[in-house]
């Protein structure tokens, strides 16, 4: 595993002298915590490993299912709440450009939420959109039982089953849930 580094010398007049050294025992504790998966919610660290823990055979499926999305896909809509949402739009916003979605030309679909809102409106206006767009549904979901996410997925698979033969609504809904 590679190490970390961070370079404090921007920080001068943001974080007083001294206050990085005070917390070095702290988070030194944390981080062995971390190691031993020892402290609170260590029931929650599955990403702790990654990517080291993802095999190559799972990796090859993650880059076929993206391909797959962003060839049919104009629009792709991620369904989730919590966590679920959160991640997933951290990563999508960290390694996009902040106004993809308004680039003429694009090289991949663009990426919209639904699950974290079933607001009448915002469900309305994403179904309007999405009747007469290409789309892909992501879903994520540990129990596949939060209401929010639930309502918003039935709601996308009705519309892709009214858009979509049956072999290509398969072909459209990534599911990403818990192994177990």
């Amino acid at each position: 595993m590679q190490k970390i580094s961070i370079d404090f010398s921007k920080t001068k007049g943001f974080i007083a002298d001294g206050a990085v050294k005070q917390l070095e025992k702290e988070v030194l504790s944390a981080q062995q915590k971390l190691h031993d998966k020892s402290g609170a919610g260590s029931d929650f660290l599955g990403w702790l490993n990654l990517p080291s823990s993802i095999t190559r055979e799972e990796l090859n499926t993650i880059k076929a299912s993206a391909t797959r999305l962003s060839k049919q896909s104009e629009i792709v809509v991620v369904v989730g709440i919590g966590g679920s949402y959160l991640g997933a739009r951290a990563v999508i916003d960290a390694l996009s450009n902040s106004f993809d979605h308004l680039q003429k030309k694009r090289n991949s679909p663009v990426v919209v939420y639904a699950g974290q809102n079933i607001g009448e409106d915002y469900s309305y206006e994403l179904l309007d959109l999405l009747q007469d767009k290409d789309f892909s549904v992501i879903v994520i979901s540990k129990s596949g039982t939060t209401t929010e996410p639930a309502i918003a997925f039935r709601l996308l698979k009705e519309l892709l089953e009214k858009k979509y033969s049956r072999d290509e609504v398969k072909d459209r809904i990534v599911a990403i849930t818990d192994a177990s």
